[in-house]
């Protein structure tokens, strides 16, 4: 294979790994100062319960990016397009935007921001799993895992689109706050419901040669 080619698939992804963590680094910095300077956050009463769980998503969120990227240039190889270096940069705009703008009278174009974020991270995982199929070094894995159909993407699509459309509502109609804090512990658990998920796509994929097709993934991730 072309030396340029093996070099760009060793060296890019660890590059926009280590592009990605000081993205994630500037954006844990951001949001420690939003904390700080967020009066409101210690007052008590609804808008501090609404905006500790403003920050409880922004930091999971923040994480789960990292685990995301992470897992990937663990798990897989591939050939990087300019798009993937381009992205990381991308998504710590929308996080910086989110940190940004955490303030509960916010809440709807908050929630629009981060339907963006978690649109954009999901999309970009599955167009590179699409890639990381076709190189031989990850056949260990996708020759028992059968290509994502419209059904695995489903989830994604709805996840998504529910985001955007809460975030809509909150931005039109008044503050409410049984609705706000429902919204916000919705989001949360799906986030952590996506660790999860993460959690058993690893496992699975790093020990899959040892567990034999009987115990591999039936989707990708």
């Amino acid at each position: 294979m072309n030396k340029n080619v093996e070099r760009a698939k060793e060296l890019v992804p660890a590059i926009i790994l280590t592009i990605l963590s000081m993205i994630q680094a500037l954006a844990l910095e951001l949001f420690w100062s939003k904390i700080e300077a967020s009066s409101f956050l210690w007052a008590g009463g609804w808008d501090a319960a609404i905006g500790w769980l403003q920050m409880a998503v922004v930091l999971v969120g923040i994480l789960l990016i990292w685990v995301f990227y992470v897992s990937f240039v663990l798990r897989f190889s591939w050939l990087p397009t300019l798009e993937d270096t381009l992205i990381p940069f991308l998504i710590g705009l929308l996080e910086f935007a989110m940190i940004d703008i955490t303030y509960p009278h916010l809440l709807g174009p908050w929630f629009l921001v981060l339907a963006l974020v978690y649109g954009i991270t999901t999309a970009t995982t599955h167009v590179t799993m699409r890639r990381a199929r076709r190189d031989p070094a990850n056949e260990y894995f996708f020759s028992k895992t059968g290509p994502a159909s419209w059904r695995d993407y489903r989830a994604t699509v709805s996840a998504v689109s529910i985001l955007a459309v809460t975030g809509v509502v909150l931005w039109v109609i008044e503050s409410n706050h049984y609705f706000s804090l429902g919204a916000l512990l919705i989001a949360l658990f799906a986030m952590f419901y996506q660790f999860i998920q993460s959690k058993r796509y690893w496992m699975h994929s790093l020990v899959m040669e040892e567990a034999g097709p009987e115990s591999a993934p039936g989707d990708e991730e």
